[in-house]
């Protein structure tokens, strides 16, 4: 079974706000049925790159095509009205005087009245918004303004859905089921989808596949599995969980760190490496049990729920200190000797300059 051709298609887009580049050679594609979550910090493009999409913005360098149809390249640039796109923003942007139905079937002024209004009642239906069809958004609850701005952005059966940032405007109790629907009716819909978020715990369970950004370029696309466990870097193994780090240089194929020494069969003798495991792949045992392990001073723990955090003194590590987080209540408390180790298809290799 072959993979169905990309709804949209950015190609090497670069674009500046002054002397600073924004966008830095970004290339992705979004196939239908897929959600393309791009995540990374404050100021690393993600935004401009929706804006761009939408025509928000107008492409200095590259090109942006949605349905085989080229929408923007520095000769030319169709208005977002005219673009297949639907854009869902960060506050919803509703128009606080018109209705749930109004604002929904704002911006379909080119389609025949009886028409416009047959694709709001499917809307309203689909979006379980149908008895608010003549309320203002102001009565609404920020979960159901969050639908009439998802079905405004659907009205217009665009080829592709951009959300920015949508569910950060809602307090943490809302967030999770809100997220939960919009997503099933995203999928539902089958629409190609680029959600753009800060939270890389959200891009990994709602994206199909993550784009990770920073500093305006592309660090590396992938499944959240992947990002995971096989991470380009050590900007995007952070990104996705705690890690603890040691710097090193290999010798005869190896590299020596204060928890263990560690094969580097691919990497040249005199290399400069940088050695990184997830907390949570820190296994930790009474000290004699494992030949691999290394002594650890327990310095204080933390239970949190689902998981205990616990802080273990190690010398020669960067700060003196290693982080270990295990499943449930641990018994342990400071002064309390163990041994640590992490499993080696567990570790994380990184080249350093």
């Amino acid at each position: 079974m072959t993979a169905p051709a990309p709804s949209v298609i950015l190609s090497d887009i670069v674009h500046h706000y002054g002397p600073h580049r924004a966008v830095d050679g970004v290339s992705l594609s979004v196939a239908p049925r897929e959600i393309l979550c791009v995540v990374g910090p404050s100021g690393c493009g993600k935004s401009t790159l929706l804006r761009l999409v939408s025509g928000l913005e107008t492409v200095q360098h590259g090109r942006i095509s949605v349905g085989g149809k080229v929408l923007a390249s520095p000769e030319r640039s169709l208005p977002p009205e005219r673009r297949p796109v639907g854009m869902m923003f960060q506050d919803f942007a509703l128009f606080p005087h018109m209705t749930v139905a109004g604002n929904i079937a704002f911006g379909q002024t080119d389609r025949p009245r009886a028409e416009r209004e047959r694709r709001v009642a499917e809307l309203l239906e689909l979006m379980a918004l149908t008895r608010y069809a003549d309320a203002h958004p102001h009565t609404l609850s920020g979960g159901q303004q969050q639908r009439v701005a998802l079905a405004r952005a659907m009205a217009r059966d665009p080829q592709v859905l951009l959300l920015d940032e949508p569910f950060s405007a809602l307090d943490e109790q809302l967030r999770r089921s809100v997220r939960d629907e919009v997503v099933r009716l995203i999928r539902a819909s089958g629409i190609a989808t680029i959600v753009v978020t800060h939270d890389p715990e959200e891009a990994m369970e709602i994206g199909n596949r993550v784009a990770v950004m920073e500093a305006g370029r592309l660090v590396q696309t992938d499944t959240p599995l992947a990002l995971y466990r096989q991470p380009a870097n050590s900007f995007v193994a952070r990104l996705f969980g705690e890690i603890n780090r040691f710097e090193g240089t290999v010798e005869d194929g190896h590299l020596n760190t204060p928890l263990g020494r560690f094969a580097t069969p691919t990497m040249t003798s005199g290399a400069r490496v940088e050695v990184a495991c997830r907390i949570e792949d820190l296994e930790l045992a009474p000290p004699g049990q494992s030949a691999n392990a290394v002594p650890v001073l327990v310095r204080h723990s933390s239970f949190l729920g689902a998981s205990t955090r616990i802080c273990l003194a190690l010398p020669g590590a960067p700060s003196g200190e290693i982080h270990a987080r295990l499943p449930g209540h641990v018994d342990v408390k400071a002064g309390d000797e163990l041994a640590a180790w992490v499993d080696v298809q567990r570790v994380m290799l990184f080249p350093t300059a």
